[in-house]
């Protein structure tokens, strides 16, 4: 019998195995944990307390660290479930645009579509097609300049959020308007240097 992972998978046809999601939640959750702002152990933060001098008890506040463990689980949670629901598997790409599925990879490719991997699977982020089944313009000067390595999440975002550059447009929405793609470019390049 099936795990209630794998029927969630296979009712919303999303091309993934559970296997997949497991090793996108084993890389988000270890992100989650050695980044740099590592999480202070139990005996850490009660050494912290008793010897820490003023002001330290109020840092501290009331976090317990099994509470930012379980907070810090939960966001990673959340960044592959929305990398999971913010995406199409390749296949309902091709659909969606009414190519065949070879088109998609030389979309790919030829750096005029974007896509990142969960697990063993490429998905490509709703934000690059619109709703009448096209692909949004300028992709081709956009593409390349998306940083290497970047969080699915933080492009989604950025691709969504009006920018003062584009006069408070977000930036799919100034490119299905015909904006000049090199802005976006510019804008989207500058998400790595910080």
């Amino acid at each position: 019998m099936a795990s209630g992972l794998s029927d969630l998978l296979t009712r919303h046809r999303t091309g993934l195995t559970e296997q997949d999601v497991v090793t996108a939640l084993e890389i988000a959750l270890s992100a989650a944990h050695d980044g740099g702002t590592a999480l202070l152990t139990d005996a850490e933060v009660a050494y912290l307390r008793e010897h820490g001098g003023p002001g330290v008890p109020a840092a501290l506040g009331d976090r317990d660290p099994a509470d930012l463990r379980r907070v810090s689980a939960d966001a990673a949670v959340d960044r592959v479930a929305a990398a999971v629901s913010g995406s199409f598997s390749l296949e309902e790409a091709a659909h969606l645009l009414g190519v065949d599925r070879t088109r998609i990879s030389h979309r790919l490719r030829a750096g005029t579509l974007w896509s990142f991997t969960l697990g063993r699977h490429r998905r490509i982020p709703r934000w690059q097609i619109l709703p009448d089944g096209s692909v949004l313009p300028g992709l081709s000067t956009l593409v390349p300049a998306i940083p290497v390595g970047i969080e699915p999440a933080t492009v989604a975002a950025f691709m969504s959020t009006p920018q003062g550059d584009l006069g408070d447009q977000a930036p799919s929405r100034f490119l299905a308007g015909g904006g000049d793609p090199r802005v976006v470019a510019e804008l989207v390049a500058d998400l790595g240097r910080w």
